[in-house]
């Protein structure tokens, strides 16, 4: 057989749940679900881990949500749901309670306790396949429904009397006693100075009339007189033996209340199966048939006629259906149905609630099966009431049409357009004026109507509309005509000026007549403080271009001066003006620099001058801490990107053969990849010693100047065995570092090994043939070591090995030589 992993996955991940509570689970790491596929394991191997699962205490929801959390899509979730709702594997709660079920018990108890312990009517029920479109399955299916004989009522009136039954006597008024006595097997019940009184198969009114004779004529004579009364109820209760037959969905003999009706009954066997009758259920009684059960009437119209109380050795049988059709589409309630002698498809329509808001009435499809092949039936709706369906007909009810057999739709420069009616002999001018007129704006030399003409092909009828609203002519209308009546400034074009540059809301407005440039800064809110009034461009659009001449005119520049606010300088707009307002001279906003770090004075500095250095802003901030690193300066300055991140840190491991996995595991590295800005490193001593070197660069806005703290640390990460931080030693090599950190690991890759600078540069280890060169380590510097990969090993060339061999050979000849 051959090794899946995805299954292993899946099965190791139920192992987890067999042996461990859901804490204990969730701190457990697995494998990645997300690409197992459930139609791969067999439905064995899934009942045997879920069993391990429930039987460790975790319900299917926790189960569920764990196999979510690992990744496994929500389909394949919902598959492994159906599988294990198909295989009807019972969970641990209903195993214990089949388990506990006590023996039949012949001892009295109370009511509660005989129901409660004895009554299979409190058994739990299986867990059972059951085809829940059947209509009338989901009364023995639903856990919020609880079909249980009420035994807080008096008993009724027509309840037959037999062994085991309890009544409760008392006599009260002029004599007071209170007997509490069974029915023998005999059919007995016995009272002091009494006797015994016969009354097994009475009900309980005749025995109430015969027990009150016989101690009004014993020792209770006050009786007749009525100064003496007697109450009679029942009190503990016995058990009877039913038996249920045919296709119900748990058959066999049952013992119950005798207070068990027989929908009680019927809800303890499950129900019908799924070839089980809901309309002739039989009750037998004394091997006679009693009644005939139809449950449709419960379940239509909440009829319990048919719900009898049981007696001792009734049988209830289901028999098969005879006729069930299946009704699927645009009703209520869809689903399968069974129907009796006589019922046609106006009944079953009946027992689905009726068709839904939108479906077709005119007609239903019908597949029926013959006994050779299927066919199909159309019926119309005159039909319903005659067509009796056969048994497996499916039935099918369509959707109405998406469409309207009297729309119209009226558009354009109409004061309410919309969709109208079309009314017997509706002609246009009607139309118009049930929509409130036209417009100021009409245009009234032309409509258009957009119309099928009589062999359903699309065309367009135009009409003058003046003609049409002075009676002129008169226009028909028709079903689904679509009319547009025209504006005029449908026929222009949507002409608009722009403003540009240094203005509060730059943007397109739209261009009216005698529209001047005054309007337009207004509208745009203004010039804003840096906007330069007294030369404002407007390029203006050239209509009749000369496109004979080489050198011709494209667009004409009108400058224009509005700083004087006395003079009247205003100029009109035509359309597709472009009115561009430019920076005054000599305007600049302050340039600022931020200092952080260990100076005496950090914070934001504004720049006095153009030419203002590094030292001119570290002299402004009272200099250095005493515990200041003042040999390096890094100035972070942002830059515009034109690479993304993702091709930067491709870039990145491409040059420096580091993988992702260290990329990301390294903060300096990601820090460097992902940055906005560009690192500039500068030797601070050399800058403030010769103000005048290239080191002592002129700032920029916006740069951020670091001066960190000398800790004398080194940082050593990557594969090693014990990353760490490590003081600085003078002079001490990348190696010394490395060995203090534990040495590399298997996974190391030690060419690749770099030193990250305080100021932000790195340097790696060079190699030429057999020698190694190491960088230089100083205090605040991290040494990384990149983890190996097959993509980045370092394999020695046919050049290399060229060069190998002939450095060999000279050293050869030069040993040679001086050996002579």
């Amino acid at each position: 057989m051959k090794f899946n992993l995805k299954f292993f996955s899946f099965c190791i991940l139920f192992f987890f749940f067999s042996l461990h509570g859901i804490a204990q689970v969730n701190s457990l790491t697995t494998r990645d679900l997300s690409t197992i596929h459930i139609d791969e394991i067999s439905d064995d191997e899934i009942k045997s881990y879920l069993t391990k699962a429930r039987d460790n205490g975790l319900s299917d929801q926790d189960i569920f949500k764990l196999l979510e959390d690992r990744g496994l899509p929500k389909e394949q979730i919902a598959k492994l749901t159906d599988r294990i709702s198909l295989m009807n594997i019972p969970n641990r709660t209903q195993q214990q309670d089949d388990k506990k079920l006590p023996e039949k018990s012949n001892k009295e108890t109370t009511n509660k306790e005989r129901y409660e312990n004895k009554d299979a009517t409190n058994m739990p029920r299986q867990a059972m396949e059951a085809d829940l479109s059947v209509f009338g399955s989901e009364l023995f299916t639903s856990s919020s429904l609880v079909f249980e004989p009420n035994l807080r009522i008096p008993a009724p009136a027509g309840y037959v009397l037999g062994p085991d039954d309890q009544l409760i006597i008392n006599v009260f008024g002029y004599s007071e006693k209170t007997y509490n006595v069974s029915v023998n097997e005999e059919g007995n019940i016995y009272l002091p100075q009494v006797g015994p009184i016969y009354v097994n198969g009475l009900n309980m009114e005749r025995a109430t009339t015969k027990i009150k004779a016989k101690l009004a004529s014993t020792i209770y004579k006050a009786i007749n007189s009525g100064q003496t009364t007697v109450q009679i109820s029942l009190g503990k209760i016995r058990s009877i033996r039913v038996t249920v037959i045919g296709e119900a969905k748990k058959p066999g003999t049952l013992t119950v209340s005798s207070l068990t009706t027989l929908f009680n009954l019927l809800y303890l066997c499950g129900g019908p199966s799924d070839f089980g009758s809901y309309r002739k259920i039989e009750l037998i009684r004394g091997n006679e048939l009693k009644r005939t059960i139809d449950l449709y009437a419960f379940l239509l119209r909440g009829d319990q006629k048919d719900n009898l109380l049981l007696q001792e050795g009734d049988v209830i049988r289901i028999p098969y259906y005879q006729t069930r059709i299946t009704l699927n589409g645009n009703v209520k309630r869809k689903g399968k149905y069974e129907l009796i002698e006589g019922e046609s498809f106006e009944n079953v329509l009946q027992f689905s609630g009726g068709f839904a808001d939108d479906a077709y009435k005119g007609g239903i499809t019908v597949y029926q099966l013959t006994d050779t092949e299927r066919k199909m039936l159309d019926v119309t709706k005159e039909q319903y009431n005659h067509y009796k369906p056969s048994s497996s007909d499916s039935i099918v009810v369509g959707k109405l049409l998406d469409r309207y057999e009297n729309k119209l739709t009226l558009r354009g420069a109409i004061m309410r357009p919309g969709e109208y009616a079309l009314t017997t002999n509706l002609n246009l001018k009607q139309l118009i004026e049930k929509a409130g007129g036209v417009k100021e704006d009409v245009y009234s030399r032309r409509g258009s109507i957009k119309r099928l003409n009589h062999i359903n092909m699309p065309t367009q009828v135009s009409f003058n509309l003046d003609s049409v609203l002075n009676n002129l002519v008169n226009i028909p209308l028709r079903k689904n005509d679509d009319i547009t009546i025209y504006s005029i400034f449908d026929l222009k074009a949507n002409t608009e000026v722009s403003i540009d540059g240094f203005i509060f809301r730059p943007g397109k407005y739209k261009w009216t007549e005698n529209l001047t440039l005054h309007d337009v800064i207004l509208e745009a809110g203004g010039i804003t403080d840096p906007g330069n009034a007294s030369n404002i461009e407007i390029a203006r659009r050239i209509e009749n271009i000369d496109w004979n001449t080489l050198n011709h005119l494209q667009a004409e520049i009108l400058t224009i001066d509005l700083s004087d606010s006395a003079a009247i300088n205003d100029v009109k707009l035509k359309p597709y003006d472009v009115i561009n307002i430019r920076q005054r001279p000599g305007f600049l906003s302050q340039r600022t620099v931020f200092l952080e770090g260990m100076v005496v004075n950090p914070g934001r500095y504004t720049l006095k001058k153009s030419d203002e250095k590094i030292s001119d802003v570290i002299q402004r901030a009272g200099r250095f801490r005493p515990n200041a690193d003042t040999s390096a300066l890094l100035i972070r300055r942002l830059v515009k990107k034109n690479q993304s991140q993702e091709e930067r840190e491709r870039v990145f491991s491409k040059v420096l053969k580091i993988q992702e996995d260290s990329i990301n595991t390294t903060p300096s590295i990601r820090k460097e990849i992902f940055k906005n800005y560009e690192n500039i490193s500068i030797d601070l001593a050399k800058a403030l010693q010769e103000p005048l070197s290239r080191e002592n660069m002129l700032l920029e806005d916006g740069d951020v100047l670091s001066i960190e703290q000398n800790t004398n640390l080194v940082k050593v990460t990557g594969e090693v065995y014990f990353p760490t931080i490590i003081p600085f030693k003078e002079n001490a090599s990348l190696k010394y570092y490395i060995e203090k950190s534990g040495s590399y690991t298997p996974l190391a890759r030690k060419k690749g090994a770099l030193v990250i600078y305080p100021d932000g540069k790195a340097k790696k280890v060079s190699h030429f043939l057999f020698f190694k060169s190491y960088p230089r380590v100083v205090s605040r510097s991290e040494i990384f070591v990149p983890q190996k990969s097959e993509n980045n090993r370092q394999r020695v060339t046919v050049g290399e090995w060229a060069v190998v061999l002939s450095s060999l050979a000279i050293i050869a000849n030069v040993i040679v030589n001086l050996s002579k």
